[in-house]
């Protein structure tokens, strides 16, 4: 199957739809992974612009200097880019898609993403994730249909 940049962009408002309706129905881990899968799409929507072929499959920083997205965002934006960009990727790994509620909670206890936590620390970084996810979405679409007009 072939992918144009659109495809990649409608799935990036897809994915984070379905990462915020996943965490609004409590499904955490699910909910971090479809959050980092949306900016990755996202990133592949710029980067496969340019060129169709990337390396940095599932490393958003790599995939981030790739993709040349900073390149379109003003400078006000590309300061807060990276900052949302890596509250994501330090919650979103590819493989967590295999990671079970308790195997997703401990691996953040040993990333020490719990700190300062009371409650469901999985609750607390899938909030983080989606929010930093969708405000990454909406900087990358505003810019790209500015470019548009």
């Amino acid at each position: 199957m072939r992918f144009r940049p659109e495809h990649y962009l409608e799935a990036a408002y897809e994915r984070i739809d379905a990462a915020r309706k996943l965490h609004n129905e409590r499904y955490y881990p699910e909910a971090v992974y479809f959050a980092g899968v949306a900016v990755e799409c996202l990133l592949l929507a710029y980067k496969t612009r340019e060129n169709p072929e990337f390396e940095s499959r599932h490393d958003l920083r790599k995939l981030l200097k790739e993709s040349g997205m900073a390149d379109f965002i003003r400078h006000k934006e590309l300061i807060t880019l990276p900052a949302l960009l890596g509250e994501v990727w330090s919650r979103w790994k590819n493989n967590y898609r295999f990671a079970s509620y308790s195997r997703l909670s401990s691996e953040f206890r040993m990333l020490k993403l719990d700190r300062g936590i009371r409650g469901d620390i999985l609750k607390s970084n899938s909030d983080t994730a989606v929010r930093n996810a969708l405000e990454i979405i909406n900087l990358g679409v505003r810019r790209w249909n500015s470019e548009k007009s």
